[in-house]
């Protein structure tokens, strides 16, 4: 059943998991060195990289529904990511910094979560990679629940939560994405 996974398309979009990470790391790197940005201004970039990265989810899912078992989670998060994202587009400007705070410690949790089983599926696969990339998801979440905690509170260190999170998460897609592309050269 696994060989007949990979061998029949799950590796020719491993791409897209890498290509989420890197707009995490992204939104995490500008977290960590731009913590003055206009806040309006982030959500809306916020928005736009989440519903870019949800239809990559929706993408992805439907290119494993009939590969594999998993897909549904796939599915949720993309199907998560864009109805967020185009919401928080319709969103006037005052209540967009406030549903922003939110936002961002939900995806990010929801979105570990996901990671996590995505994880626990491909422990089949290497286990020990899964043990490490599950710690660094149960951090992810840490953090994802830290912030929503007050994610009113705004500041450097509010930033520094989000963006210590979204960089664990991009991290955890980059991963996956490169074991996906290694386990076909296994098989």
């Amino acid at each position: 059943m696994k060989d007949t996974i990979l061998t029949n398309g799950i590796h020719r979009v491993w791409w897209i998991p890498l290509l989420t990470g890197l707009i995490a790391i992204g939104f995490s790197i500008w977290c960590f060195f731009s913590p003055q940005t206009s806040l309006p201004v982030f959500a809306l970039v916020f928005a736009a990289g989440i519903t870019i990265a949800g239809a990559l989810n929706l993408f992805y899912a439907i290119v494993n529904a009939r590969l594999h078992t998993n897909w549904g989670w796939s599915l949720a998060l993309g199907l998560l990511e864009v109805f967020c994202g185009i919401w928080m587009f319709t969103l006037p400007e005052q209540t967009l910094t406030v549903a922003f705070a939110w936002a961002v410690g939900i995806w990010v949790l929801v979105a570990a979560i996901n990671s996590i089983c995505e994880a626990a599926w491909f422990s089949r696969y290497s286990v020990g990679w899964t043990v490490w990339t599950i710690l660094l998801l149960i951090a992810t979440v840490f953090f994802g629940f830290y912030f929503l905690m007050d994610p009113l509170f705004g500041g450097v260190v509010g930033w520094l939560w989000v963006g210590i999170s979204l960089l664990l998460f991009g991290i955890w897609r980059i991963a996956l994405a490169f074991r996906i592309r290694s386990l076909n050269r296994n098989l």
